[in-house]
């Protein structure tokens, strides 16, 4: 068995997929309207063959959301060099995401970051 997908609901859809798009290098692999009741989704693909579904809705509530919640707590990416990491945490710095942990303060090689949505992202090399 294995997980299919990943499905994670936003407010702003086209912001979503361009979010992937530019950090990520994801590509639009599937896209679902249902017109009659507002649902839209984007099935994201990545370079490992991972996917993840972008969804909306118009009676998606996007409440506060605090970093030490109960449910999901991360999306965690990897990209394959230190360069490639760093260049991402300046584009999220240069964005105004909050950087939560970077690998020049903790001698990792990870990133954490409250980023679109202020949905926590983890990406490590």
């Amino acid at each position: 068995m294995r997980i299919g997908n990943v499905g994670l609901f936003v407010k702003d859809l086209e912001g979503a997929r361009k979010f992937f798009e530019e950090n990520f290098e994801a590509t639009v692999l599937a896209e679902f309207n249902e017109p009659e009741n507002g649902y839209y989704s984007y099935i994201m693909g990545f370079t490992t063959g991972c996917k993840l579904e972008l969804m909306t809705k118009p009676e998606i509530v996007d409440q506060p959301k605090d970093k030490n919640r109960t449910g999901y707590a991360h999306l965690s990416m990897k990209v394959d060099t230190a360069e490639q990491l760093f260049a991402l945490i300046d584009r999220w710095k240069a964005a105004g995401y909050e950087i939560l942990y970077e690998p020049a303060t903790t001698g990792g090689k990870e990133v954490r970051a409250v980023a679109f949505e202020d949905n926590v992202f983890e990406v490590s090399y």
